[in-house]
C-alpha cells in the first residue's frame, strides 16, 4: 500500500507526515491487500489570507472499482488527520462488506 501526502498552502512538519503514515497504516491495514494507493491531500482552506481551517481529502484507490473518497475540515491538524483516515477505513469496510453481500446474493443456488 503506497501512501502519498500532498499539502497546499500549508507546511507539514515531519511529525505530521509520520502521523499520517502511522494512522493510514493502522486504519487501513485489514484491507491493505485490496488497496493500490492512498492519497492524502491537505489544504489550508483560507489560503494566504490566514485562518485556521484545514481540509483533508483522503482518496483510497482499490485494485478494482471506484476509489473511496473522504473529505473533512477542522482547525486541529492532528484531529483532522486521525478522523479523516478513520472515516476512510470505515467507508472502505462498508464498501467491501456490500460487495461480499452482493456476490453472495447473486450466487446461483445448487
Amino acid at each position: 500500500m503506497r501512501i502519498e501526502i500532498q499539502a497546499h498552502h500549508l507546511v507539514l512538519q515531519a511529525e505530521h507526515r509520520e502521523q499520517i503514515q502511522r494512522r493510514a497504516s493502522f486504519a487501513l491495514s485489514r484491507m491493505s491487500g485490496l488497496i493500490q494507493q492512498v492519497n492524502v491531500h491537505l489544504t489550508d482552506v483560507n489560503g494566504p489570507r490566514g485562518g485556521v481551517d484545514t481540509q483533508c481529502r483522503v482518496q483510497v484507490q482499490l485494485d478494482r472499482g471506484e476509489p473511496v473518497v473522504i473529505e473533512d475540515i477542522d482547525h486541529d491538524l492532528i484531529v483532522l488527520i486521525n478522523r479523516s483516515l478513520a472515516r476512510a477505513g470505515q467507508a472502505l469496510e462498508r464498501r467491501i462488506s456490500k460487495s461480499i453481500t452482493s456476490r453472495r446474493q447473486h450466487r446461483p443456488q445448487l
